[in-house]
């Protein structure tokens, strides 16, 4: 009697599963970093130990992922999360969550704080996963979900993620690119991927490789072929194919504090939300490079005066101007980076002000340390660029992460089994 209760009970959550699942989840629009509520604000996913790297996390190694966000509504709500299985292209896999998950499905994020003597109102939520409520049995590309259960599942926003478990041996080298034309301006990366205990039955089609330019969703290089197939190692070595523009080093402010004018910040007012205006930039473009360090698009909350970052950081409005004058090509022109969830945002589109002949626009930002850069995006190629704007220098440092994704026929699904981390830093 107890087995048979046990089968019904499997059932019934099944079956609860079908009925509730959001088909519209799954649509494109939900399958990449992006909000949806406009009262969430510095919205990070990382890993725990550090908020400047990837998302991501070997499987059944006891690491995990910080997910922290502020919601400007200062009314506690019961947010719940979904975990959902992509494939190497981002699309959502056939598997059940019953096939990559041990535990639950979808979870209340039950830890949450309100802001304390702030001018903005805000409630700080944090998330620290796995965890007691569900582990990840596969590898692969993981979309988290968070949303309001009482607003008819309201989505709030979607993040990316990777799990991988670590049984190729993925060796990646980053040089100049071969073509005089381009190569004081790209970087090229080429690859070999040793399958040592790992069948595959064609490398051509079991195999994905995906190449990411730091934390940048938008530059990424898929469906290479391997350039030479050898027993157990697959080469990739080309001559454009696997090249990147290098693009050049991340510009920075420091807003973490308000009484006194910090890095980069020319003027302050106060005001129910206090307004920081900082120095113009310029474009770099028709400069030689210079290198500075940066932290490779990313921010840290911070406030100089207290203690905690979550709760006391305040909301001020910081505002950018471009010395530029309007572009030729037909485009708009973007703040980029972690600071606008590393996606083209519309908030973050600049504005043409003829009479102080700059680009200019104004974002709701925590107090901290922060990374940007400017996105060029032309009308007709819809390409994000920061060519226009700060030129391609080789000498960038720029952060590389190479994928391997293995299909599953078992199961039908990408394996995450390889993954390489390489950097131009110091190399030039």
């Amino acid at each position: 009697m107890k087995g048979l209760f046990s089968v019904f009970y499997v059932f019934v959550i099944l079956l609860f599963y079908k009925a509730d699942a959001q088909p519209e989840w799954e649509s494109g629009l939900y399958l990449q970093d992006s909000i949806h509520y406009n009262k969430v604000r510095t919205c990070m996913l990382t890993p725990f130990e550090s908020l400047l790297d990837f998302p991501l996390i070997a499987l059944g190694s006891g690491q995990a992922l910080r997910l922290q966000f502020d919601d400007l509504d200062f009314n506690a709500q019961d947010y719940m999360y979904g975990i959902r299985h992509c494939n190497a292209n981002w699309t959502v896999s056939d598997l059940h969550p019953s096939e990559y998950l041990s535990g639950f499905y979808e979870n209340y994020i039950n830890n949450y704080e309100f802001s304390f003597n702030t001018k903005q109102s805000y409630v700080h939520y944090e998330l620290i996963f796995p965890n007691e409520d569900f582990t990840f049995t596969k590898s692969g590309n993981y979309i988290i979900t968070v949303y309001n259960p009482d607003a008819k599942n309201k989505v709030l926003f979607t993040k990316r993620f990777m799990v991988y478990s670590e049984q190729l041996l993925v060796g990646a080298a980053i040089k100049q690119a071969t073509f005089a034309s381009t190569r004081f301006s790209e970087h090229e990366i080429d690859l070999t991927v040793n399958f040592t205990n790992v069948d595959y039955v064609n490398p051509i089609q079991d195999v994905t490789i995906a190449i990411y330019q730091g934390h940048r969703w938008d530059k990424v290089i898929t469906d290479l072929q391997p350039s030479f197939v050898e027993k157990k190692k697959l080469i990739y070595d080309f001559d454009n194919e696997s090249s990147f523009k290098a693009g050049n080093e991340y510009r920075f402010f420091d807003t973490k504090s308000v009484r006194f004018f910090t890095e980069r910040v020319q003027n302050i007012i106060h005001d129910s939300t206090d307004i920081v205006f900082l120095y113009p930039d310029y474009p770099w473009g028709n400069q030689s490079y210079s290198f500075y360090q940066d932290i490779e698009g990313y921010y840290v909350p911070n406030i100089m005066e207290r203690n905690n970052n979550n709760t006391e950081a305040d909301y001020v409005w910081v505002n950018f101007c471009l010395k530029q004058k309007p572009f030729v090509d037909k485009g708009s022109l973007y703040i980029y980076g972690a600071l606008t969830n590393w996606s083209i945002e519309n908030s973050a589109k600049l504005n043409y002000n003829e009479e102080a002949e700059c680009y200019e626009t104004s974002l709701l930002l925590k107090q901290g340390y922060y990374n940007y850069t400017y996105l060029f995006v032309p009308e007709e190629s819809q390409i994000p660029s920061q060519t226009l704007v700060d030129g391609d220098y080789f000498q960038t440092s720029q952060d590389y992460y190479v994928f391997v994704y293995l299909y599953d026929y078992d199961y039908g699904y990408d394996r995450l089994l390889g993954i390489s981390k390489i950097s131009s830093k110091g190399m030039f």
